[in-house]
């Protein structure tokens, strides 16, 4: 046989060695046998990391049949949640075929999808979209992790590339929504969409959102036709009523709305604006209103209580049906007290308890003047002792050293931890090291302090909220208020949605809170930012009266809000936050 075809038949034979160790895999899965199919796709990598110089050497139309037998195995071992030996696998085979669009796709997907390593998924995913500029998941999944990244201008861009393959992508659609809420093309093709497909959730949804926009009666009414009863469409149309002056008729629907709705605060915010008795703007104007004791305390009343009003000289006076014979009974009582005072002795009477009081108050006194005269005199003054930091590379570099001492062990491999490093600073209270350590932490790497600890997790939230890495600060802001749910903790959470554009959830759970506390001011400034990016000009100017009246001191945050700038040339605003 000739020389060229043994090479031929040895190359050969390695692919076939292959496939069939590829097909035992998959059959093995097939049969349920889960563990067998691990381990056989475990000796595939094994063999391959074996083999690699031999592998360099075959033909091109060969790599590119072992890429895709490696790219399939792959995808198997994630559907087995192998994700480490998975991303493994998929590693070879776009290095054996760097064209090989699935492995890089795969490998963005499964690292976006579990949140790790996201910048290297972001790499893998531009270079998949490269080399299928066609494939609209390509560009979507591509979107999506700059979006996590918070590359807002880079994530709409891909979407837009999706749509510029698709033009009528729902995905892609929704997609540009959730950063473009007020973008009509979008939302009008989004519209057609859903009324062809019939999904009429998601079609009231879209009408209200723009019909919250454009105000367009048309919109309006195609909604109604679907849900008469809806709760969003009827309330557009109230506020649409009052746009054109139609108060009466706006106040029937609000009332009934107010009725069926009771626990809605949009709807009741609605409602006292419009009825006369509760007018909120004029509650605003007035700084500290006067509180009365039924608002804190409920009905104390004993029975028939009289009247009692205050006078302009802040005299307290009790008006009430007095007779004569009373007045006169009273005066003599005032007379007789005033006898009895001049002929009682001025000695002030002291109790057991207060004088007891006064004895230890003196014998402190005393003790401290005597501690002072004796004791103080003799402290010598201490220098005040500045605390050394060491960079936590140095700490690295001196961890490596004392390892070093105890075994003897490749440079390459003498690692420490940066999680474990930072706890280390953390405890120690070198914050200010701690806080350095976590700007040049990776994602993952900051992500592995995700735990029970509350002070760690708002240390590590604050820190990444402040560099603005706002997608790593989501996730522990949601395990600090998993742990202690309280009020301040879930708006906190509610604010980090609003920065990541997830208005819908933060709504959601905004709505929670103002439910059980109508006087959350933060909540219900919150709410007015959502109104005001949906485009909602009312909803945000009730929400801001609401939360300025119970916390004045939002009047400054509002005044630097970029979600409300658009607010600052108009009269109420002004008049809000002076």
């Amino acid at each position: 046989m000739p020389l060229f075809g043994r090479k031929k038949d040895k190359s050969s034979g390695i692919l076939k060695n292959y496939e069939k160790v590829v097909e035992e895999g998959f059959e093995a899965a097939k049969r349920g046998d889960e563990e067998k199919a691990i381990l056989t796709f475990r000796k595939l990598l094994r063999w391959i990391t074996e083999d690699y110089n031999k592998i360099v050497k075959l033909s091109e139309e060969e790599r590119t049949k072992l890429s895709d037998l490696l790219t399939d195995a792959g995808e198997e071992m994630i559907r087995l949640k192998e994700f480490d030996i998975a991303i493994k696998i998929l590693e070879k085979a776009k290095t054996i075929n760097p064209k090989n669009f699935r492995a890089w796709m795969d490998i963005g997907k499964d690292l976006l999808q579990r949140n790790r390593q996201v910048p290297y998924a972001l790499v893998c995913l531009r270079e998949a979209a490269k080399l299928e500029p066609e494939n609209v998941d390509a560009h979507l999944l591509l979107g999506d992790a700059y979006r996590v990244q918070g590359q807002l201008d880079k994530a709409l861009a891909a979407y837009q590339m999706a749509l510029k393959v698709d033009p009528d992508n729902e995905d892609a659609l929704q997609k540009v929504l959730k950063i473009q809420p007020e973008n009509l093309e979008v939302l009008e093709k989004y519209i057609k969409i859903l009324e062809i497909k019939g999904n009429k959730e998601d079609l009231l949804k879209a009408y209200n959102r723009i019909v919250s926009i454009t105000g367009d009666i048309e919109y309006l009414e195609r909604g109604l036709q679907i849900d008469p009863e809806n709760k969003g469409l009827l309330m557009n149309k109230a506020k649409l009523l009052l746009k054109n002056d139609e108060v009466d008729d706006a106040k029937k629907i609000v009332k009934m709305l107010s009725e069926k709705y009771p626990d809605d605060p949009d709807i009741q915010m609605l409602y006292d604006e419009l009825m006369p008795t509760h007018n909120i703007e004029e509650e605003v104007k007035e700084e500290i209103a006067p509180v009365e004791v039924s608002d804190l305390f409920g009905d104390i009343s004993l029975g028939e209580t009289p009247d009692i009003s205050f006078e302009e000289e802040g005299s307290l006076q009790i008006e009430g049906n007095e007779s004569e014979a009373d007045e006169k009974k009273r005066e003599n009582e005032e007379e007789d007290q005033k006898i009895e005072e001049k002929e009682l002795p001025k000695v002030a009477e002291e109790t057991p308890i207060e004088t007891a009081k006064e004895s230890s108050s003196v014998a402190i006194e005393e003790k401290n003047e005597d501690f002072k005269e004796e004791n103080i005199s003799e402290v010598p003054e201490l220098a005040p002792v500045e605390e050394e930091k060491i960079p936590y590379k140095e700490v690295i570099s001196s961890a490596k050293e004392k390892k070093d001492e105890l075994i003897e062990v490749p440079e390459d491999m003498i690692t420490v931890p940066p999680e474990d490093m930072f706890m280390e600073l953390y405890g120690l209270k070198k914050l200010d090291e701690a806080a350095e350590l976590l700007s040049g932490m990776e994602d993952e790497e900051v992500m592995r302090l995700i735990e029970e600890n509350v002070d760690v997790l708002k240390f590590v939230y604050e820190q990444m909220k402040k560099s603005g890495r706002k997608d790593v600060a989501m996730k522990f802001i949601e395990k600090i208020s998993e742990i202690e749910p309280t009020e301040d903790n879930l708006v906190e959470k509610a604010d980090m949605m609003i920065e990541l554009g997830k208005l819908e959830d933060a709504e959601k759970l905004l709505n929670e809170i103002v439910k059980k506390n109508m006087k959350n001011a933060n909540a219900l400034y919150l709410k007015s930012r959502i109104m005001s990016v949906k485009g909602n000009d009312m909803g945000a100017r009730n929400f801001l009266m609401m939360a300025i009246k119970f916390n004045p001191a939002l009047k400054n945050r509002a005044k630097e809000d970029p979600h409300l700038e658009k607010y600052r040339d108009k009269d109420w605003f002004k008049k809000l936050v002076s």
